[in-house]
């Protein structure tokens, strides 16, 4: 997830389909509509940051701004550029993780990406050329709170959801299963929402999707820890 939501997954992280089928992710850009969701992060009850996302109409497709905080250990600023079509055409990310600046300039064209990055690692920071292929229907791992709610969600779905993780130059093959559906309380009101755990990595994150248009992420959680992205408006 980036502890931003991208981060948690890269660190840890259509038909109809039986309860137990997987078929490719087929996103539909079609329901993308231009919206402001804010986000608070907390701990155990405790708020410790904020993520905000804007997703706006360009003149040949869409543009997500996203900016998260988390005190005292991570600051995230992704720009991700898409066709009308839901195509990745760019990711720009500027940040501070452990003290230090984090970046990732990445472009998207003919199957692959191609730019830099420098993300924390085991090692520490280090920066790496990224040069590889990206399958199609691939997104960028900070664009999956965009996209996922634009899946044909149903109880018992599964699906295969391919990321490209363009802090790392490697892609991810995930699981979106949809678990069913329940009544979520957040600072933005009451919602009844399909329960989606996004799983492949060591920490699998649930995310809430309301049922009902326009869909959006209400609550983020990942597996094991404390720390919940709650919307509030």
């Amino acid at each position: 997830m980036r502890f931003p939501l991208a981060f948690a997954i890269t660190s840890s992280l259509m038909t109809s389909l039986s309860v137990t089928a997987q078929t490719p992710a087929r996103f539909d850009a079609a329901k993308f509509t231009p919206r402001r969701d804010s986000f608070v992060v907390v701990a155990q009850g405790r708020p410790i940051g904020f993520m905000r996302e804007v997703l706006e109409s360009t003149s040949d497709g869409f543009q997500l701004i996203s900016d998260t905080e988390i005190s005292g250990s991570m600051a995230q600023r992704p720009n991700l550029s898409f066709s009308g079509a839901g195509e990745m055409r760019m990711v720009s990310q500027r940040g501070m993780a452990r003290g230090q600046e984090m970046k990732i300039d990445v472009t998207y064209a003919d199957g692959r990406a191609k730019g830099s990055a420098t993300t924390p690692q085991q090692a520490g920071m280090q920066t790496i050329a990224v040069d590889a292929i990206v399958p199609k229907g691939a997104i960028d791992d900070n664009a999956l709170q965009l996209f996922l709610p634009t899946l044909d969600l149903k109880k018992g779905a599964e699906y295969e959801v391919t990321l490209f993780a363009s802090g790392k130059g490697t892609t991810l093959p995930m699981k979106a299963k949809v678990i069913g559906t329940e009544s979520i309380a957040v600072p933005a009101g009451t919602f009844d929402a399909w329960d989606v755990e996004v799983s492949g990595g060591p920490m699998p994150v649930h995310m809430h999707v309301s049922t009902t248009a326009p869909h959006r992420v209400v609550r983020v959680a990942i597996s094991g820890s404390p720390v919940e992205f709650l919307l509030v408006k």
